[in-house]
């Protein structure tokens, strides 16, 4: 039962995913930064109106004959203290005559209190609330004691002008935020454009047209994405072309032998006694022959195909004893033929590492080539030009391998470079072919990475084949993915 997926998050909502965290951390230290900063000038601003405050109560402070005195009326200390947001307090005390005036138990400055030119200025609690202090201290000189005038209030306005100020900042970056979100989602989805037109480009290919992908608009990041496609659409155009032509000409190839077929059982059919009809059958069975190794033919090399071949099914094999093997069983149709077989080998085994299936294929067509297409001799004639033979050599290096030479017609110099060709047949005597022998060879060499040659044999005649494999890879092939 096939199971609902759900559908994969879009590349623009990715892309949105990704940058969002990062703005709202930019956003959210903005803020603190914005908030630090609007502490710091509204300190800086009503710590200037504190140290006023303390400088003008410093003016006031007069030295006295027993202590130091302060000109301070009801009323001025009235408006002094006087705040709609905040509560001003204030004390003048002396070293020795202790509190002058204002209100007692004011905190005293810490060591580490800032510095506002000659005062300093600290944070403390008034009341149970927060509060700003400014302190400044009188020299003993004029006064005989050290006098210490300190104003404090506290932080409502402070507080509401940092708000104010974060107020003033955070609002437009907020609203940059919303136009940024929405800049990136057009402009994502703007750049993204191109793939939609590369999406169209590959949708519109078909098995009748296939077209290249890439176009001057595709930009430089999907350049290797379209180029991949486009080599892999070259690809499977020449496969869907291959196929073609190979079912043309299977068609072709096998209309010959099943029309033979037809013919001969309507004529089977019209004939009344059986020396009519003999001739008929042998026909019949020639035809059927020709069709049934023809399609024995054209499955084996659509299973030699590299395609079609699991190189993770490769293992080590004694190419030897698959060669000598297959060549064993000619011996009887070679020895019927008048036709001598020699075996040869380097050594005792000859490792290999492939399919021996398929080895043994590529085998079966190089010898049915060499023993089918020479013409029967004399069984009593001596082994020279006039006899035929063919000769099996299995050899390891320089990497495993065999040859097959026999002095058959063989093929022309001039007809080798299209011998692999398949439905290829050159001039065979009248012995009927399928033409696909050497182009099954050759596919399986490539399946196993190996070649195969061919040239004259000895003397000029007839037909030398050399078949290589590749030496075993160092490391095991990875296993291919799965859907």
């Amino acid at each position: 039962m096939l199971r609902s997926s759900k559908p994969a998050a879009s590349i623009s909502q990715a892309l949105l995913k990704r940058l969002l965290p990062p703005m709202m951390l930019l956003f959210v230290l903005g803020a603190a930064l914005a908030y630090a900063l609007a502490m710091h000038y509204a300190n800086l601003v009503y710590d200037a109106w504190l140290y006023d405050s303390a400088s003008s109560l410093a003016i006031q402070v007069q030295p006295g004959k027993n202590a130091p005195t302060l000109d301070f009326p009801e009323a001025a200390k009235r408006v002094f203290v006087w705040d709609v947001a905040d509560v001003t307090s204030f004390a003048v005390s002396g070293s020795r005559s202790g509190l002058l005036a204002g209100r007692a138990g004011l905190p005293s400055a810490p060591s580490s209190a800032g510095r506002y030119r000659n005062a300093r200025v600290f944070d403390a609690s008034i009341d149970g609330r927060s509060a700003r202090i400014a302190s400044l201290t009188l020299p003993a000189s004029r006064f005989g004691e050290t006098i210490t005038v300190a104003v404090g209030e506290t932080r409502a306005k402070r507080n509401a002008l940092a708000s104010q100020i974060l107020l003033s900042v955070l609002l437009p970056q907020v609203l940059l935020i919303i136009v940024a979100v929405i800049a990136i989602r057009i402009g994502v989805r703007s750049g993204l454009r191109p793939l939609v037109s590369v999406a169209e480009r590959i949708q519109a290919q078909s098995h009748r047209r296939i077209t290249t992908v890439s176009a001057p608009d595709v930009p430089g990041e999907l350049q290797p994405v379209t180029q991949a496609v486009d080599s892999l659409l070259v690809r499977l155009d020449h496969a869907l072309n291959a196929q073609r032509r190979f079912i043309a000409n299977a068609a072709h190839q096998l209309r010959t032998p099943f029309t033979a077929l037809k013919l001969n059982l309507e004529q089977a059919q019209q004939e009344t006694t059986l020396e009519g009809v003999r001739p008929l059958l042998e026909q019949l069975r020639r035809s059927a022959e020709r069709a049934t190794h023809l399609t024995q033919q054209l499955l084996t090399l659509a299973r030699a195909e590299p395609d079609a071949v699991d190189a993770d099914q490769f293992e080590v094999f004694d190419l030897k004893g698959v060669v000598f093997a297959v060549g064993a069983d000619w011996v009887p149709m070679a020895v019927a033929q008048g036709i001598e077989m020699s075996f040869a080998a380097e050594s005792e085994t000859v490792a290999a590492w492939g399919n021996p299936v398929l080895v043994r294929e590529a085998v079966q067509n190089l010898l049915d080539n060499a023993i089918r297409y020479q013409r029967p001799v004399d069984k009593g004639a001596e082994r020279n030009s006039a006899a035929g033979h063919v000769d099996i050599a299995v050899f390891a290096t320089p990497t495993p391998g065999f040859s097959i030479e026999d002095n058959g017609p063989g093929i022309a110099d001039a007809e080798i470079p299209s011998a692999f060709l398949r439905f290829r047949r050159g001039d065979q005597g009248g012995i009927e072919g399928s033409g696909l022998g050497l182009a099954i060879v050759q596919e399986i060499a490539a399946s196993h990475h190996g070649r195969v040659s061919l040239r004259r044999g000895a003397g000029g005649r007839g037909l030398h084949v050399r078949f290589e494999l590749a030496a075993r890879p160092a490391t095991p092939r990875p296993p291919d993915p799965g859907p």
